[in-house]
C-alpha cells in the first residue's frame, strides 16, 4: 500500500490513531478495512499477547490467521502462534477424549504450517501417533527424533497387537465362565494399552467378583432363593450381613453361629442372643454338634430344620415358619460339591478360594448370552443363569 493511499484512507488514519491509543482490536479492524493486512495481523498478535486468558488469546490468534490470507510469511507467523496456544490449552486441560485428540491434531497441523516441526512431532507423540510424529520430524530434518519416533511406532504396534490378543482372551474366558482368567487377561491388556473403556470393564468385573465363600441363587417368578456357603462360620440372625438373614421379631441381630470344621463337621452355638437357641426344645450351652436331622429354634419365633447327609457331608438349613418360610441354606467345606438338586435346582456348586463354580451332572446351562456346554462356570454377582428354561439370579 503506497504512502499516499495510506494517508488518504480514513480507515488507515483511524487505525494509526487506535494503535497509538493502545486499542489493538479497533486498530486491526481499520487496518484490514484499509487493506493493510500485515498491520492487521500484527495488531491481532498484539491482542493475543495482551489477552487476559487463553480463550481470548486463541480468539485473537484465529483472527490473525484469518487476515494473514495466503501471504506465506504472515500465515506461517500466525499458524505458529495459534498452534502453540492451542497445544498449551489442550495439554493443561488433559488429553483423554477423542475431542481432546482432535484439538491436539489441529495444534500439530498449525505448528507444521508454522514451521515448528519439533513441537508438532512432540504433540503427535502425545497421541501415540508416532508415524505422524516421524513425518513431522522428517519435514524439519530432525533425523534423530524421526528415528526415535519410528522405533516407538514399532513398539506401539507390537504392544497394540498383544493387547488385542489379550482382549480376545478376555472375551473367550468370559464366555466360558472363567471369570478370574478373564480378569487376568484384561489386566494384561490394560498394561499393554491403557483404555478408559477397558478400565471400566475391569472395574465392573472386579466389583462383581464373589470371593467370600457365599452366594444366593434366586429363581425368577416367585421361587424361594437358596444360599450356598463354604465359609468356616455361618451366621444366623436379623442382620442382613448374616449368611442366613431372618426376618422374625424374636431373633437377635446375630442370633446363632454354625462352625464348619474337621470334627465335628458341623456344630452350632448361641451367639449371645436375647431369647436363646434351642435343639429339640432344649436351650443349648456351648457348642453342640449337628448330625442327622432335627430342628433349631431361634427364640420362640423361628424354627429351622437341619439335615446333615451325603458324602462328603453337607448341611441343609430350611426355615419352617414366618416370612422366610422355605428359605434354604446349604453348606459344605471349600472344594466340596454342594448338590442343589434336592432343593429344586438341577445343578451343584463348588467353592474355590471363595469363588462359586456352578456345574451340572447332565445337560447344559446358560449364563447371560453365552452357552456353557460342559464343565463349570465361575459365577459373578448379577449373573442370570438359565437352567432348563428357569432363569436364576445370582446374588452375592
Amino acid at each position: 500500500m503506497s504512502i499516499l493511499r495510506r494517508w488518504l484512507s480514513a480507515d488507515y488514519r483511524a487505525a494509526r490513531t487506535a494503535e497509538a491509543a493502545g486499542n489493538a482490536e479497533a486498530a486491526a479492524q481499520h487496518y484490514a478495512l484499509a487493506g493493510d493486512f500485515e498491520a492487521a495481523v500484527r495488531m491481532h498478535l498484539a491482542r493475543a499477547a495482551r489477552a487476559g486468558d487463553r480463550v481470548a488469546e486463541i480468539a485473537a490468534l484465529r483472527d490473525a490467521l484469518h487476515w494473514a490470507g495466503d501471504d506465506p510469511a504472515l500465515k506461517k507467523l500466525a499458524s505458529s502462534a495459534l498452534g502453540r496456544a492451542l497445544l498449551a490449552k489442550a495439554t493443561s486441560e488433559g488429553v483423554a477424549t477423542a475431542r481432546d485428540h482432535d484439538k491436539v491434531r489441529e495444534a500439530a497441523a498449525l505448528l507444521l504450517a508454522g514451521g515448528e516441526h519439533r513441537d508438532a512431532g512432540q504433540a503427535l507423540e502425545q497421541l501415540a501417533d508416532f508415524q505422524g510424529a516421524a513425518q513431522a520430524y522428517s519435514g524439519g530434518g530432525l533425523v534423530e527424533q524421526m528415528e526415535s519416533a519410528l522405533a516407538q511406532d514399532e513398539q506401539h504396534n507390537h504392544s497394540d497387537h498383544q493387547a488385542r490378543e489379550e482382549f480376545a482372551d478376555y472375551e473367550l474366558h468370559l464366555r466360558l465362565g472363567r471369570r478370574d482368567d478373564a480378569r487376568a487377561a484384561l489386566e494384561r491388556c490394560l498394561e499393554l494399552a491403557p483404555s478408559r473403556d477397558r478400565r471400566r470393564l475391569l472395574d465392573d468385573l472386579l466389583a462383581r467378583l464373589i470371593t467370600a465363600g457365599k452366594v444366593e441363587l434366586r429363581p425368577r417368578g416367585g421361587g424361594v432363593g437358596i444360599v450356598a456357603s463354604a465359609g468356616p462360620l455361618i451366621g444366623l440372625g436379623r442382620d442382613a450381613l448374616c449368611d442366613l438373614p431372618l426376618r422374625a421379631g424374636g431373633v437377635s441381630r446375630r442370633h446363632a453361629e454354625i462352625e464348619l470344621a474337621e470334627s465335628p463337621r458341623f456344630a452350632v452355638r448361641d451367639a449371645g442372643s436375647r431369647n436363646g437357641t434351642l435343639i429339640g426344645g432344649l436351650p443349648i450351652a456351648g457348642t453342640v454338634p449337628l448330625a442327622d436331622h432335627g430342628v433349631l429354634e431361634l427364640g420362640e419365633d423361628c424354627r429351622i430344620e437341619f439335615a446333615v447327609g451325603g458324602e462328603p457331608p453337607t448341611l441343609a438349613l430350611t426355615v419352617q415358619n414366618g416370612i422366610d418360610r422355605g428359605r434354604t441354606l446349604v453348606a459344605a467345606r471349600p472344594g466340596e460339591r454342594i448338590d442343589l438338586t434336592p432343593h429344586g435346582l438341577a445343578c451343584d456348586l463348588i467353592f474355590a478360594d471363595g469363588r462359586p463354580w456352578l456345574g451340572r451332572a447332565a445337560g447344559t446351562f446358560r449364563i447371560g448370552d453365552g452357552v456353557i456346554a460342559h464343565g463349570r462356570a465361575q459365577l459373578l454377582a448379577g449373573d442370570v443363569v438359565v437352567i432348563d428354561g428357569t432363569e436364576i439370579d445370582v446374588v452375592a
